[in-house]
């Protein structure tokens, strides 16, 4: 793992995969594992998430996979966690695979829940670090039909876009505040998917000038680590 800078805001996105005996535990999970999740020493933010299926963004959920977004205060705390906690023990005993990945903040905007949670972006780090980017939106009413009608067309460019190592769609309520996740070899890969005459770039000007969002978030991060699987593999050291 690359270290991070003495003070800086460490985030880890967890994704847990359950077999279908333990799907209906993971599920009431999204309840119960709430006061845990509240009372854990150096948590600053954490979004417990459904996710959906297929690549990027789908309409249809995914009753296999659960994802956790996190932020800490440090590195220590981090640590403390997913090695001593009684409750990510719980998670790791009933999910068949398990994967985590640490970010450390580049650069972004937006909030979430009115905060923003990721830090400050941090500079001169190496450009060798795979890219992550992180997308939240709450949807007004207006802009739930347009925004979904143009998400098939995004997905099948996100498929072929060259760098791409993992896409998921994820959400507290996917249906109107959907969260993607992306990993990319590098921020070029990433610029070449969002800004480069794409249907996605026509999709995010469209929502900024009607309006479609009553909150929205853009952060971009250096993944510094990973640890586990997902899909048999770990999407931090191979590529798609």
């Amino acid at each position: 793992m690359h270290r991070p800078p003495a003070g800086a805001t460490i985030t880890t996105v967890t994704v847990l995969r359950f077999p279908p005996g333990q799907r209906l535990w993971a599920f009431k999970q999204m309840g119960r594992a709430r006061a845990p999740l509240a009372a854990t020493p150096g948590l600053v933010f954490w979004r417990l998430c459904g996710t959906g299926g297929g690549l990027g963004f789908s309409a249809r959920p995914d009753l296999s996979r659960y994802a956790l977004i996190a932020t800490w205060s440090s590195e220590h705390v981090l640590q403390n966690f997913f090695a001593a906690s009684r409750l990510f023990a719980d998670y790791r005993a009933h999910a068949d695979e398990a994967w985590t990945v640490a970010l450390l903040t580049l650069r972004g905007r937006g909030s979430w829940g009115g905060t923003c949670p990721f830090g400050p972006g941090l500079e001169d780090m190496p450009e060798t670090l795979p890219v992550v980017a992180l997308t939240r939106a709450r949807l007004r009413l207006r802009g739930f039909v347009p925004f979904w009608a143009r998400v098939p067309a995004i997905n099948r460019r996100l498929v072929r876009a060259p760098g791409l190592r993992l896409a998921l769609g994820i959400g507290e309520l996917p249906w109107i505040r959907p969260v993607t996740f992306s990993v990319w070899d590098d921020a070029a890969s990433l610029e070449q998917f969002a800004w480069a005459g794409s249907n996605h770039q026509a999709a995010a000007r469209a929502a900024l000038s009607r309006r479609w969002f009553a909150e929205d978030l853009f952060f971009r991060f250096a993944a510094a680590g990973s640890a586990g699987t997902l899909g048999g593999r770990d999407p931090l050291l191979t590529g798609s």
